[in-house]
């Protein structure tokens, strides 16, 4: 039943990154505002796979994961206060990319999940 799940939040988060692409590919009219939207639904929808996965599996790429995606924050965060002319243009790039390699390292491990899954005997 563990590796059903698996499966079927990994499709879905594969199906809502590929939605969110196709939405700014389709109407490319301010692409950075759609981008940046977007990266917001991917994220939220992360966080609760994330929670879905460390409640299900466990795996040294969870900590990875959390403490990769804390970092990434903190560096925006110390970027933003000390950037001497308030570059947002930089903290916007860096965000964007940083999001996007999130993404699809969150994917990736996802679908390594699936392929090194061992079930338990009480499964």
């Amino acid at each position: 039943m563990k590796l059903k799940i698996l499966k079927a939040e990994t499709i879905f988060q594969t199906l809502v990154s590929f939605a969110g692409l196709i939405y700014i590919f389709v109407d490319y009219d301010q692409a950075i505002a759609k981008f940046f939207i977007v990266l917001f639904f991917v994220g939220v929808s992360n966080i609760l796979g994330f929670l879905l996965r460390v409640l299900i599996s466990k795996s040294k790429f969870h900590q990875y994961y959390f403490f990769g995606v804390i970092l990434f924050f903190v560096i925006i965060y110390f970027t933003a206060v000390f950037s001497l002319d308030s570059n947002r243009d930089l903290i916007f790039y860096f965000m964007g990319i940083g999001g996007v390699l999130f993404n699809m390292y969150y994917i990736a491990y996802g679908f390594h999940l699936i392929e090194s899954y061992q079930p338990n005997i009480t499964d």
